[in-house]
């Protein structure tokens, strides 16, 4: 279902949403005014009163008790306003999540924010050819991870194909999330806590992991024990009687002394341990929200299931054990708190921060083995989210078939480039392969030969990821994508634009070699327009060459090209499949006008357009009415 706007079903819902909070946020703001002049004029009332009662002796007791309830009521209008503002701010994150998702159903590219990821130098290419990550691309409009480690792990499922058996129990967690709209959001809203966190929880599953710092020092251990139990029992003994005053009191003292001279010694470590792990307590309680949600979602799918385990199971799951850690984090930050002088009691008599470091490091050695299946839990779980996101935005999208059984081959119907917007992306049944042949696209300039090579690179890498693809329905083997589409001179490094293609093409031919003897994998290569720095007669030799020898290595795959003599080159007459788009003209000599349908036809392109093109753009001459020789003249 389109409605007005080109969007689907859930454009309305994240319209209705959008427009559902501003009016919510809108009638909380609605006597802000009216609050705060309430505000101001308790403290006044309350500052009044007790003027009064210092001047008003006899009245004093009446001042006191009406200063007593304005300065009750104040602080009451204090927490209301505190809590309206937490609620409009809450309300403003949710209109803002949902108004991003609008803008990326109608690829709005500017009104969603651009998600921040390292590329591996190895997928460059790759990345750069079918426009993977920045402004526009697939990761822009799938992603809605938040955790450093959930970006990364959403990235790697888009650049690493996955085994057919995991690709399936990805989709089935992906289809159980898709209608859970409302928790999705909730995931996206915990995570933004997080989005200005770079480092994520690294530091702390380190720390996590590493040996436990008194475990390197025992006798730190039973020191800290031996000094407050003589201090203790000197105390009994004052109390019992059982030794004098003066032997008593001594012992005390050099226990102080001794406590002091300890801590002096070895608390700026342990304090570093403690506030290494304070400062990411902030980041805990946010990733201690995010755990509690993953206690909610369904265990329908077996991948689902293992991540709810890691968030609930009795004392080994996330929720329960972070929440011990946070009491154990109150306990250490107790110098920092108010109640600093009693910490400096507690530190001088019993060695406070060294019994607290022990609970710990106890939690620490308990806890070793899951903080990193915990965090890899959740980033699967955001990953997951992002796919099913993309799944309930494209209800009309389907699951592909990936089946290492099933021929060398990528066979799709009305396939289409994810990127565009229902309103102007054109689906087109298309078939790449089997091993032996391979798929040669013809056509115009800007026909659409090149959006057809990305839509099927793209919907390979969103198939092997576990998510939708933009198809009617699509089954392909096992592919591993590799391209040569949008290549570079380097002045810095000497190399020109041939020797760069050139470059770029030995590196597909080795892999083709490597995979030509993988009985799990196929290479699939997308080349688009390939060799064009050089004269047409070595070209054509050139990309024949290149394209028999990929399919002597069983590598499947599509160039576009203009060379309409390809389809006849006696290393390729054999193996190739063409297919072309076609432009239309309109018009009369007074005003010509192209369009283009980007429809895929079979056979070799039977037109062409450059010297048209060229008219249009007022560079023809005196033959510019005069027809192009027909293809192949």
């Amino acid at each position: 279902m389109v409605d007005s706007d080109g969007g689907g079903a859930s454009v309305q819902i994240y319209r209705e949403r959008v427009e559902q909070f501003a009016a919510a946020a809108a009638r909380l703001g609605r006597h802000d005014g009216k609050l705060v002049a309430a505000r101001g004029l308790t403290f006044l009332g309350t500052a009044w009163c007790l003027v009064l009662a210092y001047l008003d002796a006899p009245a004093r007791p009446l001042w006191i008790a009406a200063g007593t309830g304005m300065g009750v009521f104040f602080l009451s209008l204090a927490i209301v306003d505190d809590w309206r503002k937490r609620q409009r701010a809450d309300l403003d994150r949710r209109r803002q999540v949902n108004q991003w998702q609008q803008a990326r159903c109608l690829r709005r590219w500017s009104e969603v924010p651009i998600p921040r990821v390292a590329v591996p130098p190895q997928h460059a290419s790759l990345a750069k050819d079918l426009d993977l990550f920045g402004r526009a691309s697939l990761f822009h409009l799938v992603n809605l991870a938040h955790t450093p480690r959930g970006l990364e792990l959403l990235r790697d499922w888009i650049l690493e194909p996955a085994e057919p058996g995991l690709i399936r129990d990805r989709q089935a967690s992906v289809q159980a999330l898709a209608p859970l709209w409302e928790l999705r959001e909730e995931l996206v809203l915990r995570g933004h806590a997080l989005a200005g966190s770079l480092a994520g929880p690294a530091a702390f599953v380190r720390w996590a992991e590493s040996e436990p710092y008194l475990a390197r020092r025992p006798w730190v251990r039973w020191i800290s024990r031996l000094l407050p139990c003589c201090g203790l029992l000197a105390v009994l003994g004052l109390v019992a009687g059982f030794v004098s005053p003066d032997v008593g009191g001594m012992t005390i003292l050099l226990v102080i002394v001794a406590n002091v001279l300890f801590s002096v010694a070895l608390t700026g470590s342990v304090h570093d341990i403690f506030d290494n792990i304070a400062t990411r307590s902030g980041e805990m309680r946010h990733y201690l929200a995010l755990f509690d949600l993953m206690a909610a979602i369904p265990c329908s799918a077996p991948r689902l299931a293992a991540i709810r385990e890691q968030a609930v199971q009795a004392e080994h799951g996330a929720v329960y054990q972070l929440r011990r850690l946070d009491r154990i984090m109150r306990l250490a930050g107790l110098r920092l708190s108010a109640l600093s002088l009693l910490y400096i009691a507690l530190q001088a008599t019993m060695l406070w921060d060294f019994h607290v470091l022990q609970l710990l490091e106890r939690w620490q050695r308990r806890c070793a083995g899951l903080v990193r299946q915990w965090f890899e839990a959740l980033a699967e779980l955001e990953a997951l989210g992002s796919l099913a996101c993309l799944a309930f935005d494209n209800p009309h999208w389907c699951f592909p078939e990936v089946d290492a059984g099933l021929p060398k081959v990528f066979r799709g119907t009305a396939v289409g480039h994810p990127l565009l917007s229902d309103e102007v992306r054109v689906g087109n049944d298309v078939t790449v392969g089997p091993a032996g042949t391979v798929l040669l696209v013809t056509g115009s300039n800007m026909s659409g030969k090149s959006t057809l090579l990305r839509s099927i690179g793209v919907n390979t890498l969103l198939a092997e990821a576990g998510g939708p693809v933009c198809a009617r329905a699509l089954e392909l083997r096992s592919l591993v994508v590799t391209t040569s589409m949008r290549i570079q001179d380097s002045l810095a490094d000497g190399v020109s634009f041939y020797m760069a293609e050139l470059k770029r093409l030995k590196a597909i031919v080795d892999q083709a070699t490597s995979y030509a003897r993988s009985a799990d994998w196929t290479l699939l290569y997308l080349l688009d327009e390939i060799l064009q720095g050089t004269n047409s007669v070595e070209r054509h030799l050139a990309v024949a060459r290149v394209l028999s020898h990929l399919v002597a290595e069983g590598a499947i795959g599509a160039v576009s090209t203009h060379d309409l003599a390809l389809a006849r080159a006696p290393e390729l007459v054999d193996c190739c499949h063409a297919v072309h788009f076609r432009e239309t003209l309109h018009g009369g000599e007074s005003g010509r006008q192209m369009t283009f349908d980007y429809r895929l036809r079979p056979g070799v392109a039977t037109s062409t357009n450059a010297l048209r093109l060229l008219e249009l753009v007022g560079l023809g001459d005196r033959t510019a009415g005069q027809e192009p020789p027909a293809a192949g003249e």
